[in-house]
């Protein structure tokens, strides 16, 4: 009896050990220098999972990813795998020396340190395979389409997938490849040339956000108004405060967008700036001068935003002098495109101003246009409801 409870002993032991060799078997606790020897000695690629501690995604990729035993096989084959947290030991200046800027970041390098693959994020196990096989393409991976770039290939389209390579790697090339791509380019403004540029607009001294800042008006007619104004806003004061740990005051933006743009652009930047500083603050008061001072100066011409920024009044303001400035908004907005929401906005600004006669003619007109395209006027029955007993 005590030979058989020995044997399963042996037996259990054998199979804790083979559950725990599941999955990717990493190098832990080897300096850097071994593990690049290791790699020069065995001819192969060193895989490295860049982490931090307290990173989500990459406790899930310990957890539910490197464990599978598919991943074990592939990675065990063909790579020499290591962890490095990079905020603690060689950790350190591996983060600084590979650019690791996000977490996990994944790194494919060769035995002489240089990288010839990385990705960033979280991966299934499918998509981190195929990450796998990519890495061990000399022609696909990152440094092999880096090789072709370099080497003079400017296919639109082979540019267009290294672009969409570095983005998923955080790559610091991205830029420099637009900016060397586009000098070949005679017209700069076809859609293909302009998706590649808003794509990769990542400072203030490139000819790409020179371009864009001349070209402005032909952006927000492409891509939209706030979407641009919002890329060159976080471009300007990303490099301006980088790490800065207080928020900027108002002037120091102010003078941000000043000292990289001209008026009126500048004028605008900041405005908008200012609108969004004050509600996210919860300023009501200041929000609705900021964007009454934003209108008069940069009148819209957009139906839905003019409606937008009016039932955001009704809803939030109560200065009258404010109120009155949305009833034009939405006034303007009825008159472009007279819809169920834009009418039911009206409406509802003329009786917070107490102007029964025209809220009660605007909310039945509203209900009919809701009753012609099917639409839910519940609310506007309601507020008729209550203008009836002003």
């Amino acid at each position: 009896m005590k030979k058989l409870m020995v044997l399963a002993a042996v037996l259990l032991m054998g199979l804790t050990s083979s559950a725990q060799e599941a999955g990717i078997q990493f190098n832990k606790g080897a300096k850097w220098s071994d593990i690049l020897a290791k790699a020069q000695s065995e001819k192969k690629l060193i895989f490295m999972d860049a982490y931090a501690v307290w990173c989500g995604p990459c406790k899930m990729m310990d957890k539910d990813v490197f464990t599978q035993s598919e991943i074990g096989d592939f990675f065990n084959k063909n790579f020499i795998n290591v962890k490095f947290d990079m905020e603690k030991g060689e950790g350190l200046n591996l983060a600084q020396q590979y650019a690791v800027m996000a977490y996990p970041t994944f790194l494919f390098i060769d035995g002489n340190g240089k990288v010839m693959h990385r990705v960033v994020g979280y991966f299934e196990p499918d998509a981190l395979l195929e990450v796998g096989h990519i890495a061990l393409d000399p022609a696909n991976r990152l440094a092999g389409l880096e090789a072709r770039f370099d080497a003079g290939e400017r296919d639109p389209q082979f540019v267009a997938g290294l672009l969409s390579a570095f983005e998923n790697a955080m790559h610091p090339r991205s830029e420099e490849v637009v900016n060397i791509y586009l000098a070949g380019q005679s017209d700069w403004s076809i859609p293909e040339n302009m998706d590649l540029i808003v794509n990769n607009l990542k400072s203030t001294n490139s000819k790409l956000f020179d371009y864009v800042v001349k070209n402005h008006n032909k952006f927000e007619d492409t891509y939209g108004k706030f979407q641009m104004i919002g890329l060159l806003q976080g471009v300007i004061l990303n490099e301006a405060f980088i790490g800065v740990t207080e928020m900027p005051s108002l002037e120091e933006m102010r003078a941000a967008f000043f000292e990289k743009v001209p008026s009126p652009l500048a004028d605008k930047l900041y405005l908008l700036t200012k609108m969004s500083f004050y509600r996210m603050q919860q300023d009501m008061e200041n929000y609705a001068g900021a964007t009454v001072e934003y209108y008069q100066q940069f009148p819209s011409n957009d139906s839905q935003e003019l409606n937008e920024q009016a039932w955001s009044f009704f809803v939030s303001v109560e200065n009258k002098a404010h109120l009155k400035e949305a009833l034009k908004w939405a006034q303007k907005s009825v008159e472009m495109d007279s819809q169920y929401a834009n009418n039911d906005t009206l409406a509802a600004l003329y009786f917070k101003l107490g102007d029964k006669k025209n809220a009660q003619k605007t909310a039945e007109k509203a209900i009919e246009l809701a009753k012609a395209s099917g639409e839910d006027y519940t609310e506007t029955e309601e507020l008729l409801k209550r203008i009836k007993n002003m």
